[in-house]
């Protein structure tokens, strides 16, 4: 890392996800999402992905959900190559990817990277961080009232792209115990574009002012 320090981030955009453990803790009239969000890049600020609601708009937080993927405090190395299983509520609707980011001021527009402002030792510079924003060919999963979405795995490449990936059997049937009593809402949408192309593995990404994450 080179030592510069970021500026104190505002509040971030979009609006967090709120996490469900069983059915009976989801709300009248909201729907169950499994995701799971990984990352080859070691992250040293949480990973942001966004998802925009149908028919909203990325300028407006409330129709923006916000999912989050963090560094293991105590992890020896890069530990978000590995799964990481959620389950939250959401409203009911279809979800289509529109960004992802680290420290990002506001939700990235489509081909859009993100810039903060750093303090160094020659005082202020704007960088870009790993982030970029999609268009509407991005994946979507639909929530329903009631019902439960296996939305997959969203994952940042050393690409700096968000690939989508089905989430192993053997890793989603814990997270799916507590809501086997609810039926099942439609695949993700998903366009080969997006498939994830190569396994996941911890690499590093040089950003435009060279520095490598």
């Amino acid at each position: 890392m080179t030592g510069l320090a970021a500026a104190p981030a505002l509040a971030d955009p979009g609006v967090a996800a709120e996490r469900v453990s069983r059915a009976s803790a989801v709300d009248d009239g909201y729907g169950a999402v499994i995701i799971s969000i990984r990352s080859e890049l070691y992250l040293d600020d949480p990973l942001q992905v966004y998802f925009l609601r149908e028919g909203g708009s990325i300028t407006n937080d409330r129709d923006v959900v916000r999912f989050e993927r963090r560094q293991g405090f105590f992890a020896f190395g890069n530990d978000t190559v590995e799964y990481q299983i959620r389950a939250y509520q959401l409203a009911p609707g279809t979800y289509r990817l529109v960004a992802h980011g680290m420290n990002c001021p506001k939700v990235p527009a489509e081909d859009e990277r993100c810039l903060i402002d750093v303090q160094g030792i020659a005082g202020a510079e704007v960088l870009s961080r790993p982030s970029r924003g999609y268009g509407e060919d991005a994946p979507s999963f639909e929530v329903r009232a009631g019902s439960l979405t296996d939305a997959g795995d969203f994952a940042l490449t050393a690409r700096n792209t968000i690939e989508w990936s089905p989430i192993p059997a053997h890793e989603i049937d814990r997270a799916r115990r507590g809501f086997a009593r609810l039926p099942i809402a439609p695949a993700p949408e998903v366009p080969e574009d997006f498939k994830l192309k190569y396994g996941l593995h911890a690499r590093t990404f040089e950003d435009d002012r060279y520095r490598r994450y």
